[in-house]
């Protein structure tokens, strides 16, 4: 595929040309210090349905491989419907030993004499039959984690939990010297439905037990931060000396028109409970991604890296119909890595270092003094950058900033409108990415039309063509 042929197309941040993707999984790094990000992924056609784990690596986060599928539906299995979303990490070899990873950590596992550290995806496996019900299955990779060589091991059954409504997105993590398993969760109580993360005890991966809550919906500040029926793709960690639970929340058909609807974080401390098990205890909270178009993100702790990066999935914007997606023979893309930090209390998202070898000839950017962009005024004035389509450009800015799509005709439409102070800005032809220092990012598509141009106007500072290295 090329930009000629689709005008829409991120080619910077789409392997695959073709098929519908949604949420990043599985990421980790293996020993060799390669990325390796799944994603949720149907070869076959533009929609969520029959759901792969398709699968890329890079080695410096900016270039990317398509290499062999990760988990697949199999006939007459647990996952017969699809594989849905879950993480990766470095595990000892499935001997019944406890592992001794850190937190979902990227980097290397230190085992115990000769035990080998083995790249393992922990996914929600759908059978067709209940698919809001999803048992927990974890499947081995060989030591370049390209290779599947033990698959779909059913390691937790749909609890007996009253009132369930749903429950899938397994998430792994340390804590007290031991390894526990959250999945997210909706129960219906008294009439009403009230998230939750159920919390497993799993130091053998391929054994779940379910010990308790984790985190209820009913607590106080989960309540005001993130009200949902069913929590989705928990994300649970350490950031900034305290723990960020990322929760997307989900809603049911009866009370909401659209089930995805938004993605909260919650900082807060573990803590132990009466039964020995953790209790997540938020004291503040907020909305990862304040866009349209941002769900379902994955966070892992770069342990080499001493940082948390963050993926996120964007799906097609609202405005292009089912049609339109069909068309195109492509839906959703992965946002662009993240950088996670803690400002007091409240999250913040900068774009990875790496992603400045993206950069290629400086984009001049024109004085604009005749126009006036609320919040743009001071030093350097207001200035604009024109782009022809597809767009694919890193802009710098020191405060306010509109993007517009020129028509053919003349006409002006309105992408995005802020003042958020300095931030970067990402075009990638139908995707916009903006990341202010000190606010929460706004990801959200867009569609220009050929024969279109895209004008980014403000308070500029520095602006870059973006493409690929070696192209």
């Amino acid at each position: 595929m090329t930009d000629t042929l689709d005008l829409g197309f991120p080619a910077l941040h789409r392997v695959h040309p073709l098929g519908w993707i949604n949420d990043p999984n599985g990421i980790h790094r293996t020993a060799d210090g390669r990325w390796h990000v799944f994603f949720q992924y149907n070869p076959a056609s533009t929609r969520h349905e029959h759901i792969h784990w398709g699968h890329m690596s890079s080695s410096d986060l900016v270039s990317w491989r398509e290499e062999p599928l990760g988990p697949v539906p199999r006939p007459g299995e647990a996952d017969q419907d699809g594989c849905w979303s879950g993480v990766g990490l470095l595990d000892h070899a499935p001997d019944g030993s406890a592992a001794e990873d850190a937190e979902l950590s990227a980097g290397p596992v230190a085992g115990g004499p000769g035990a080998p550290a083995v790249p393992t995806l922990v996914y929600s496996g759908v059978d067709g039959i209940e698919n809001q019900l999803a048992r927990v299955l974890v499947t081995r990779l060989d030591e370049s984690g390209t290779e599947l060589v033990r698959t779909g091991v059913v390691a937790a059954e749909v609890p007996e939990v009253p009132g369930l409504i749903g429950i899938r997105d397994p998430f792994v993590f340390t804590y007290g010297g031991k390894r526990w398993g959250i999945q997210g969760a909706g129960v219906r109580e008294g009439g009403r439905f009230v998230p939750t993360l159920l919390l497993f005890s799993c130091e053998d991966l391929e054994n779940w037990e379910l010990v308790g809550t984790l985190l209820h919906g009913d607590d106080p500040v989960a309540a005001e931060h993130s009200p949902a029926d069913l929590w989705e793709c928990p994300q649970l960690v350490p950031v900034g000396g305290r723990w960020v639970l990322l929760l997307s929340r989900w809603g049911h058909p009866s009370t909401h028109e659209r089930s995805t609807l938004q993605v909260d974080y919650l900082v807060g401390d573990l803590v132990d409970g009466p039964d020995g098990a953790p209790r997540f205890a938020p004291t503040a909270g907020g909305q990862v991604d304040i866009g349209p178009d941002f769900y379902a993100p994955q966070a892992v702790v770069d342990a080499e890296g001493g940082r948390v990066l963050l993926w996120g999935w964007s799906w097609e914007g609202q405005q292009r119909s089912q049609e339109q997606t069909d068309a195109q023979g492509w839906a959703g893309a992965l946002t662009f890595p993240r950088e996670l930090r803690l400002d007091g209390e409240e999250l913040r998202s900068a774009p990875v270092p790496e992603l400045r070898a993206l950069r290629a000839e400086a984009l001049p950017l024109e004085a604009a003094d005749d126009v006036d962009v609320p919040g743009a005024t001071g030093a350097g004035g207001t200035v604009e950058l024109l782009l022809e389509t597809p767009a694919r450009a890193e802009v710098r800015t020191r405060g306010a900033v509109t993007v517009e799509i020129l028509g053919a005709d003349g006409t002006a439409r309105e992408v995005l409108s802020v003042d958020d102070g300095p931030a970067t800005l990402f075009l990638d032809a139908s995707l916009l990415e903006h990341l202010p220092d000190a606010v929460s990012p706004c990801t959200l598509r867009f569609y220009p039309a050929d024969g279109d141009r895209v004008r980014v106007r403000g308070a500029l500072a520095e602006a870059w063509a973006l493409e690929l290295p070696g192209r």
